[in-house]
């Protein structure tokens, strides 16, 4: 028997989201393993569980859905995602790459979204309305052209760090504490605490959690090689 479709709504209505989530729970081969209601919660949600498909409403609270999908493709690869964005007048749109978003209204059938993750799960793009490119469709596009710059700016900005930087990135990236850290390399807590704000300068991002994923997605941390 096939596995059902793994897959994460995210959204901040929470009406919608619950309702939702019933609502594909109950076509069987769909199992809805998390709901998220902003950007950083539906990015653990996808470290945690490794969805095949990952639902984001376009408008929700949190990092910029272009962040948020490059995120994404960088730490989990296989899950795909899908855009629900709010104009009625989108159609469903196709992806612009084997590896890239979709784009879909919020006003679509449960049925069609259900027929748009399952096409997503197995690897193909959702049939386009014959209709002029749709937003829904530009910002794919122009999310799956961001990635492409972004990984070669990320990889330099990974390359400028120290051989001491790149050892506490590694030790972030397996949920070491700063306090671990500082035990395992045998510095000092505030020591640690200045390492790591260098990092996050360098990388540009602003959290831990940021950080950590630039590094898996970028390959400089191989987390099945040296389990914490």
């Amino acid at each position: 028997m096939r596995r059902p479709v793994r897959v994460v709504l995210a959204d901040d209505h929470d009406a919608f989201v619950e309702g939702l989530g019933m609502v594909l729970s109950a076509e069987g081969d769909l199992e809805i393993v998390a709901l998220a209601g902003d950007g950083v919660s539906a990015l653990q949600a996808v470290l945690t569980h490794h969805p095949d498909v990952l639902v984001v409403d376009t408008q929700m609270p949190g990092p910029a859905v272009t962040e948020l999908v490059r995120l994404v493709g960088r730490a989990e690869p296989a899950t795909r995602v899908l855009l629900l964005a709010e104009d009625a007048r989108l159609e469903p749109s196709s992806r612009p790459d084997p590896g890239g978003p979709a784009g879909m209204t919020r006003s679509v059938s449960a049925r069609e979204l259900a027929q748009a993750i399952r096409a997503l799960a197995a690897g193909f793009g959702i049939p386009a309305a014959d209709r002029p490119a749709d937003p829904a469709a530009a910002a794919a596009a122009e999310v799956t052209a961001e990635r492409t710059e972004r990984d070669h700016h990320a990889e330099l900005l990974l390359r400028s760090l120290s051989e001491r930087e790149r050892q506490i990135l590694d030790l972030l990236a397996r949920g070491y504490s700063n306090r671990r850290i500082a035990d395992a390399c045998y510095l000092s807590l505030n020591t640690v605490r200045t390492h790591v704000q260098n990092v996050l300068v360098k990388l540009g991002v602003h959290s831990k959690l940021e950080a950590a994923t630039l590094a898996v997605g970028q390959g400089l941390v191989r987390l099945e090689d040296h389990p914490a």
